[in-house]
């Protein structure tokens, strides 16, 4: 039987393993989100798995052994960051196809819909965070009230070291608690390891907040490079030149760009390009009305459509088109 539930003992638990479908979906269901599984073969179900606490998050060392198609529906409070370890896991998150291989990660958010179909070779290491904890991170360490809703946009991690970081992480607080178990069953360390954690997705995860998030600390930058956001942000309707912007904030176009390159990591075109991006794509994922992807470039400041529906390909690894279609068929 899964034995962490919360406010118990947190150590190592052990491996739960079982051949019947029914035992495992409940213990996965309780481990990270209830749902449903359809397996190709039941009869050659051979599921190991095993959960440890960390803080209020857990990780699942989840294998199958049988090709099986799992459908959690849309998750409620909580992220769930997949990495696959062995095998490639196709996964559909709001009607778009994406894969989880163990070269990148997977997040899934909460309010998605997400089918996953894992095959008998593939093992996960899937990490469920509440959301609570990245809101509190949020506020209390980067000083970011969360407004609108968090949304991490699946499998756009920024280079490869993330997912090679975000292994090795997780290989070392598994290892040390089997090393060390009182030790990891102390609160704090558990909440350092999560701490670290969510850092490495908020700040090398490309999400909803990526634009305010790249502000280092968001209260050091200067007064310039704050303004210069705060209008990127107001002019979402109306397209703006980097030459427009130095001159509504009241800056050379030169300390402009300095600044941003400096404490945002990135040119203001860049910027703007990114800001747009990111509410082109979140339009079209909770798109409910008959609007035309044209439409919604134009009320985002876009009127290069053909250009920007080549960024967005090489943002989100697919067309505009593609995105609102997918999410229309949910």
């Amino acid at each position: 039987m899964l034995s962490c539930a919360d406010g118990s003992a947190r150590v190592q638990k052990p491996v739960f393993q079982s051949r019947n479908p029914d035992e495992v979906v409940d213990y996965v269901a309780r481990a990270l989100a209830p749902h449903r599984m359809d397996a190709h073969n039941p009869s050659q179900m051979a599921a190991k798995l095993s959960c440890f606490e960390i803080a209020s998050a857990r990780i699942v060392n989840i294998c199958y052994g049988t090709d099986v198609w799992i459908d959690p529906g849309e998750l409620e409070s909580h992220f769930l960051v997949h990495a696959a370890m062995q095998g490639t896991t196709s996964i559909w998150s709001g009607g778009v196809r994406g894969e989880m291989r163990p070269d990148n990660l997977y997040v899934s958010s909460p309010g998605m819909p997400i089918k996953i179909h894992m095959t008998p070779e593939c093992s996960h290491l899937t990490v469920r965070i509440a959301w609570s904890a990245i809101e509190d991170y949020l506020a209390r360490v980067m000083h970011i009230s969360t407004s609108r809703p968090l949304v991490f946009y699946p499998a756009r991690e920024r280079g490869q070291d993330l997912p090679v970081a975000w292994r090795s992480t997780l290989g070392y607080i598994i290892d040390q608690t089997h090393a060390t178990p009182a030790l990891m069953a102390n609160d704090r360390t558990q909440k350092q390891c999560l701490t670290l954690l969510i850092e490495m997705l908020l700040s090398h995860y490309s999400n909803s907040y990526s634009d305010r998030i790249a502000l280092s600390g968001n209260d050091v930058a200067p007064w310039h490079v704050r303004r210069g956001r705060d209008i990127i942000h107001e002019s979402l309707d109306r397209a703006i030149s980097v030459s427009e912007l130095a001159e509504q904030v009241g800056v050379s176009v030169r300390s402009l760009e300095n600044g941003f390159r400096q404490f945002v990591g990135m040119t203001p075109t860049e910027y703007i390009r990114r800001h747009r991006l990111e509410k082109l794509h979140q339009a079209l994922i909770d798109e409910d009305e008959d609007r035309s992807v044209t439409e919604m470039m134009l009320e985002c400041g876009i009127v290069n459509f053909g250009r920007y529906a080549q960024y967005y390909r090489r943002q989100y690894g697919c067309r505009p088109s593609e995105t609102l279609r997918n999410r229309r068929l949910v």
